[in-house]
């Protein structure tokens, strides 16, 4: 149980300290049609095929776990990880204006996900505003609400998160 946050730990080792679903800042990573997904580590986050392009035709939903190599061996099955837990937010929005996501316009974009979120395109493009990768859960909420946007997320999800 983690003692902060009155909340169950999904992995019964983590501490609050290292709890997923601490008060952590979560950025946005990913997005497909009107879904977003956001980390609470968007520095090691990553997903299935984020350096291929298209990402549209390539990339998977992101990884809930990252992996660090503590110690090496040629031996592949001989190395050791440390597998460390991720947060996720899954949202789903809806804005009144026509709105582009970076594979729009081409048969096959140029873009991979870590292209997107290295910041060469933004996520989500208007006429009357752009998100980029690293918008904070916050800010996209704002964002969407500003321009008359929707944002829906599992109730569970959101007594634990806000």
């Amino acid at each position: 149980m983690c003692k902060n946050y009155s909340l169950d730990c999904k992995q019964e080792e983590m501490t609050c300290e290292g709890c997923a679903y601490n008060k952590k800042e979560y950025k946005l990573c990913y997005m497909d049609c009107e879904k977003a997904w956001f980390t609470s580590d968007f520095e090691h986050q990553w997903g299935d095929d984020w350096d291929d392009a298209p990402y549209e035709h390539n990339a998977g939903e992101p990884y809930d776990t990252w992996s660090e190599l503590i110690e090496d061996n040629e031996n592949i099955w001989k190395r050791k990880w440390k597998h460390h837990q991720i947060g996720l937010k899954e949202v789903y929005y809806r804005i009144p204006y026509i709105n582009y996501l970076p594979f729009e316009g081409h048969e096959n974009s140029p873009y991979s996900v870590e292209d997107i979120n290295k910041k060469k395109v933004p996520w989500l493009h208007t006429k009357k505003f752009d998100i980029y990768a690293g918008t904070s859960f916050e800010e996209f909420l704002k964002t969407i609400k500003e321009h008359n946007g929707e944002v829906w997320i599992e109730m569970e999800d959101y007594q634990r998160w806000v």
